[in-house]
């Protein structure tokens, strides 16, 4: 039913409304700054908070749905194999941060085919921006050793106009047919707009969802 962590720290994802967090120590906005929270705290993902990233109640008003909008797997990945490593990758589960194209262009190579060529750059370097990916669509295979779940600090980090970055192993309670394929990171929706909630596809920008201040 839900992912286990030694962490004590839980999310809790309340039908139409708000996250609710529970023993975290580390939340940080999108310039790193810590943000001062209690040991329970309410985080908005209708998108229209007037005290963003903290719920206000106004998903009420808008009546916000957090209802997922597409029936497709979150385990469904495609394999890009190489001479030394094989990288994996998972449009459903994809938070579109862009860290592989910005980083790493000669293997992520938006609008080619295929678009991940794992030989075009060494191994460190594939490795090292496969860990970058916020939302764990991105994971490798060494020898036949598939990773995907990485070793972070547990914090829930707010990127720039975009999703709730969550890394190192915090619990998330919801149906076993729907917890993230890396139990270690992935990215959850605040902008209300994703039509795979919980979790974040993309859809801030093509809603021009705005968080100056986070």
């Amino acid at each position: 039913m839900s992912n286990r962590s030694d962490n004590n720290i839980i999310i809790e994802i309340m039908e139409d409304g708000p996250l609710i967090v529970k023993g975290l120590g580390t939340l940080k906005n999108s310039k790193g700054d810590e943000l001062e929270i209690d040991k329970v705290v309410a985080l908005c993902r209708c998108g229209d908070s007037s005290n963003k990233p903290f719920c206000d109640g106004t998903h009420k008003k808008v009546s916000f749905s957090g209802k997922r909008e597409i029936d497709k797997p979150l385990n469904k990945e495609r394999e890009y194999e190489g001479a030394e490593i094989d990288v994996y990758d998972n449009r459903v589960i994809c938070s579109h941060a862009g860290e592989c194209v910005s980083n790493l262009p000669s293997v992520f190579r938006l609008g080619e085919r295929p678009w991940i060529a794992p030989d075009n750059a060494g191994v460190d370097e594939v490795v090292s921006v496969v860990k970058k990916c916020p939302s764990g669509a991105l994971s490798y295979s060494i020898e036949g050793k598939h990773e995907r779940d990485f070793d972070h600090s547990p914090q829930i980090s707010i990127a720039k106009n975009g999703p709730y970055n969550v890394a190192g192993n915090i619990e998330i309670k919801i149906e076993e047919s729907l917890q993230p394929p890396s139990k270690e990171h992935f990215a959850l929706c605040r902008c209300g707009a994703s039509k795979n909630k919980p979790y974040c596809d993309g859809s801030h920008s093509d809603a021009g969802f705005k968080d100056e201040d986070n």
